[in-house]
């Protein structure tokens, strides 16, 4: 083993489209579930619209710690609508996919 040898680039994971998980959130009662879900690098969707601005703020307020516990990082996909995953996962071809095709165009 050389000293100056040549590490190898770390791989990006691909998670399956079916993989991810939608929710549409209508109150802060599942925000442990979805904590639960990004702990365990399951990618979680969540739909606001049918939410209230301050309880839509507590659950993003929730998760964004739990996200960067995780290294993970909130993708806003829509007005209202957002992708939470770990970084990594964020990196594979599938949700890269996911993204461009599904966020609001500018």
């Amino acid at each position: 083993m050389s000293l100056f040898e040549k590490k190898k680039a770390p791989t990006t994971p691909d998670i399956g489209f079916d993989s991810l998980e939608f929710y549409r959130v209508q109150d802060s009662t599942k925000i442990y579930e979805y904590a639960e879900r990004i702990m365990h690098r399951i990618p979680i969707v969540l739909n606001f619209a049918d939410c209230l601005i301050t309880e839509a703020n507590e659950v993003l307020m929730f998760l964004t710690g739990v996200l960067y516990a995780c290294d993970g990082e909130i993708v806003k996909i829509q007005d209202k609508i957002y992708l939470m995953a770990q970084k990594n996962d964020l990196n594979g071809p599938t949700l890269k996919r996911f993204i461009s095709q599904y966020s609001a165009k500018k």
